[in-house]
């Protein structure tokens, strides 16, 4: 008891999201350095984005530095790298990473083709890392390690913004964050780390606006809402739905409606301009994929793009989603806990990870002041199901390497897309006028958090070598 009461004494340092940052940081970091580079989905196109971006290329898509469309930046000596996949558990992960800390990368670069297109702003931290890597003289598995430390930071930081800010949800969110697949993204070169971050942040102020304390909200809060789902729309446009959350603040704050039209003009204004550029990217990669291949179904009579094929009988959408959803739930599920490139299984995490964050939603207490409304949480699960439907047609239309038009399954999705929105799907199964939870019960889960993580870092450690 004698601790119990200790840690009580001192609830502003030992809090929730101050032990959420430690916990992300120190687990990120074991990861960041453990596993085998570039063995995640995407691994190595994601670090030869950052590459670039380290060379100076700090403005794609809007202006492309120091070299030509279709290129990059890379050290001299990049293919001696010689990058590929590694079996699991076959001993193969530990030789090439000990085949990287062999060798360092060249002082001196030249260009690559490379035609997978840059977004720099999401490579920044990575790319830092990687440049101080360079600078310094270290090996190429030490480059990839900083590079990965730099982008756990910056999701860091981002996560736990959201979950001090919030004022409901916050366990469940601490949770979601913890993931292991969430912490895996966050520790290595992919740009959901910033994505995932900004999303908890944004869908957090909105519940801190509708939710909070703040009685009236200026300019400034809806401006900086704007902001910040102007940059989630550039990484990843699909997302930009988790802006009807915002719907769920009440009127009143803004003012009269002449106040509240105003205020939201002017929070458009960022997310018109860095929309604009989003779409112009968007529109590129899907206008690409328009010479697509065509499965032999008696529905589709022409060869077709599937963006073709989804326009040319809007019942095609909702077949193309019902099948997905019916056939590949399970699936999403199973991802959720599978790390790499879906091939680093967390044995019992498949089914611990989504039973303890139900558990945690379920025990979540909400006070007087901030008491969910009916409406919120519909408008919050539109929200989500918006973005899953975006997520799963935006890979329809968009990776024609592997989804054709008249195939009703949706190919190349994974759980992990649908992470960035999950507290916005907890809002709407939140229990309503529950109140008087212990003072340490946030401990307990965060302990139970804590576990999962332990097991995953076991699980992985067997995968990585």
């Amino acid at each position: 008891m004698k601790f119990l009461d200790a840690l009580k004494g001192k609830k502003y340092i030992f809090s929730p999201e101050n032990l959420f940052l430690v916990m992300a940081l120190m687990f990120g970091s074991i990861i960041a350095f453990m596993c085998t580079p570039f063995q995640e989905c995407d691994g190595w196109e994601h670090f030869l984005r950052a590459v670039d971006v380290s060379y100076g290329n700090l403005f794609s898509p809007v202006a492309t530095i120091n070299h030509g469309s279709g290129q990059i930046i890379v050290p001299e000596d990049i293919d001696e790298v010689s990058f590929r996949l590694v079996e699991p558990a076959s001993g193969e992960g530990t030789a090439y990473s000990d085949y990287l800390k062999d060798n360092k990368p060249s002082k001196s670069s030249r260009t690559m083709a490379f035609n997978g297109g840059v977004m720099s702003p999401f490579y920044y931290p990575q790319a830092l890392g990687f440049l101080i890597g360079r600078i310094l003289g270290v090996s190429w598995f030490a480059c990839v390690a900083l590079g990965r430390l730099f982008n756990l930071i910056a999701y860091a930081i981002l996560a736990y913004l959201a979950i001090k800010i919030t004022p409901v949800l916050k366990n469940t969110m601490i949770t979601i964050a913890l993931f292991p697949m969430t912490v895996y993204q966050a520790a290595s070169f992919s740009p959901d780390a910033l994505l995932n971050g900004l999303c908890f942040l944004f869908i957090s102020l909105c519940f801190y606006y509708a939710y909070g304390k703040k009685e009236e909200l200026g300019i400034k809060e809806p401006l900086v809402l704007g902001t910040i789902l102007a940059f989630i729309f550039l990484c990843k446009y699909v997302y930009v739905f988790l802006g009807l959350l915002v719907f769920i603040i009440p009127k009143k704050k803004f003012g009269d409606n002449k106040q509240y039209f105003k205020k939201f003009m002017i929070a458009l204004i960022p997310l018109l301009i860095l929309g604009i550029i989003a779409v112009k990217t968007a529109t590129a990669v899907i206008s690409s994929g328009s010479a697509a291949a065509v499965a032999d179904t008696a529905q589709v009579k022409a060869t077709m793009s599937p963006l073709q094929f989804l326009t040319s009988n809007p019942l095609n959408i909702f077949k193309v989603l019902f099948y997905t959803f019916c056939y590949k739930f399970s699936d999403y599920l199973l991802w959720l806990d599978t790390l790499g490139s879906l091939n680093y299984p967390l044995g019992p995490l498949i089914y611990i990870v989504p039973m303890f964050t139900l558990y945690v939603l379920g025990s979540e207490c909400m006070s007087a002041e901030n008491e969910i409304r009916l409406r919120d949480k519909f408008i919050a699960l539109f929200a989500f199901a918006m973005v899953a439907v975006a997520v799963v047609l935006g890979i329809y239309i968009g990776d024609t390497r592997i989804n054709f038009a008249g195939n009703y399954i949706v190919q190349g999705v994974q759980g992990r897309y649908f992470i960035a929105a999950l507290p916005a799907c907890a809002l709407f199964f939140a229990p309503r006028g529950r109140t008087g939870k212990k003072w340490y019960s946030d401990y307990l889960l965060l302990l139970g958090d804590f576990f999962i993580l332990c097991l995953a870092i076991y699980f992985l450690n067997g995968n990585c070598q």
